[in-house]
This record gives C-alpha cells, structure tokens and sequence, in this order.
C-alpha cells in the first residue's frame, strides 16, 4: 500500500502538500523511511525524471516534472507501475488546480496542504487495486517502465558517509523547506537604518580624513597638534559597528539578541570617547541611531511558522 505522499518544489526542497491522515508516530519503520523521503527532496533536483529507493520495508518513488517532485512512500511489495500510476495522477491534479507561477512565488511550507484531501482520495483508490478503474491505462505505463525503468538511487547518495559508513545521525534535524525568515522591516525600522548608513558613512570619512592628516603631518609628534590618531580608529570602529547593525537588523543570526545588546553598548562607550569631538545635537544623533537601531532589531521577530499538519 502506499503509506504517505509528499509534494515538493524542486529547487528548494520546500513542501508544497503532503499526506496528513497518519501517525508516523506509531510505526518507527514508517518514521524512519519518512525521514529519507523528506532528506530526497532536499536532492531531487541532482535525479533524473523518474526515480526509485529502495528500503528494508519501504519503497520511495518520485518523479519530477515542471519544477515540482511528488514523491510516494510505499511498503516494499507495492506494484511499481501502481505507485508511479499514482504519482502521475495527483501530479496532473495538482498542476490542473493550481497555477505554477503562483507555485514558484510561495515561501511558506505546505502553503498548499488543502490539496491533502485529493491525496487521500486517490492514495485510497490506489490502496485498493481491484476497485481501480483505470487498469486498461496500466499498460501504457508498464510498457513504458520496462523499457525505461526508473533510476535506482543508493543510500550513498542520499545520506553522508562519514570514514567509509554511512551515518543517519543527522536525519532527524533535517527539514523540509527555506531556513527562518524574519518579519517584513517596518517603516520605523527603515528610517533606524537609513539613519544609520548616514551615520557609517560620516564615521568613514572623519576616520579616515584624521589619519590621513596625521601621515601628512611633516613636523614632530610632539608639535602635532592636528586630530588624536585614536580618535581616528574610534570613528572607523563605530562606523563598522553601525553597518553591523544594519546586517543584525536585516538577516536573522544565532546569537542576534545577544549581539545587538553588545554592539549597542560599545557604541555608546565610542560616543563617550569622542565626546568633546561633538555638539549635544551630535551626540544624542549617535546615541539615538543606536538604540533606535537596537530596538528595531529586537522587535523585528521571525515570521510565524504554519503548524506542521502532522506530515
């Protein structure tokens, strides 16, 4: 029978729909095949059109066509002409009920998992071969496959192999679709950062004007009464600081929250160094561009998650 069903975007992997009527949970066998299913979308775009792998107690079919891959995971002794019979009905369902351009543009896993029900129907007929009414349209396909069978895919090319063994360690991490995303910029956030960039650039430029006064300093140090060079690496490290924060606030990072508050802090000890450098309008500019930016990153969280579907 066929035991679960999943449909993905080629180039990313992301999960598009997929069987929901079933515990994996129940059945470690059909957990772990599961998990090789999910680790074959991540790579179906490196197969052939019509592929197979074979497991101890699970056969995995797929196909791909049009930029989409419909994989199904069946028990070992499942017809192989019926599970690719199978793929090749919800493929044509699915490419019929949804339009491809509005496929490529989503960047939500199981943005489409109301088509689970079509799934379920036909997954349902299939685990019923005898009431199937298609089976003069088999033939076709069973010719077809002797004549060119589908790609046998090996365990190497799905798993690491690690010192010559294969390892399934890291399986149960993987996941099926584009890695976090953090909520669109508000307006506020957008000024913070424009601010910001401002801000970095002026920082380069004192910077880099004071050391270049200093090289072109002809008399004694001691006579030099031109800017303090350390003034000079405090500007360029603070205009650094400032474009960090434009990236914290743009791109999500592991330790984001705990980055912010650093360079928040240091920005403000930078502002105190080369505080008699600036008027009061230009110190509470530094500072405010820094906790404005601080605060724009902490509140800017990553987008909500759909729930898994139970797939």
């Amino acid at each position: 029978m066929i035991v679960y069903a999943l449909i993905v975007r080629t180039a990313d992997g992301m999960a598009l729909s997929a069987t929901t009527d079933f515990n994996d949970e129940v059945n470690r066998n059909i957990k772990e095949s599961k998990r090789y299913v999910k680790l074959l979308a991540k790579k179906a775009y490196q197969f052939p059109e019509r592929c197979t792998l074979k497991l101890n107690t699970h056969t995995i079919h797929f196909i791909t066509t049009l930029g989409l891959s419909y994989f199904a995971m069946c028990e070992a002794t499942y017809p192989t002409v019926l599970a690719f019979s199978f793929l090749n009905e919800i493929m044509r369902e699915f490419v019929t009920k949804y339009e491809l351009n509005k496929v490529n543009l989503v960047r939500r896993p199981y943005s489409f998992i109301e088509f689970d029900s079509v799934i379920h129907k036909t997954r349902q007929r299939y685990n019923k071969p005898q009431s199937l009414t298609t089976k003069i349209n088999l033939t076709d396909l069973s010719t077809e496959i002797k004549l060119r069978p589908p790609h046998i895919v090996q365990l190497s090319q799905v798993e690491p192999v690690i010192n010559g063994y294969q390892s399934s360690m890291n399986l149960a991490k993987l996941s099926v679709g584009p890695p976090p995303k953090l909520e669109p910029l508000a307006w506020h956030a957008i000024v913070a950062a424009v601010f910001s960039v401002l801000l970095a650039l002026v920082g380069f430029y004192r910077g880099l004007s004071a050391l270049s006064e200093l090289h072109l300093q002809a008399g004694p140090i001691t006579e030099y009464d031109g800017p303090n060079p350390a003034h000079a690496y405090v500007f360029l490290c603070e205009a650094v600081l400032r474009c960090f924060q434009v990236y914290l606030l743009l791109l999500h990072s592991r330790y984001r929250t705990l980055e912010s508050w650093v360079v928040m802090v240091v920005l403000c000890l930078f502002t105190a160094v080369v505080w008699e450098l600036r008027d009061n309008w230009q110190v509470v500019a530094c500072v405010g561009s820094a906790v404005a930016m601080h605060v724009s990153a902490l509140i800017r969280r990553l987008e909500p998650k759909l729930p898994n579907y139970n797939v």
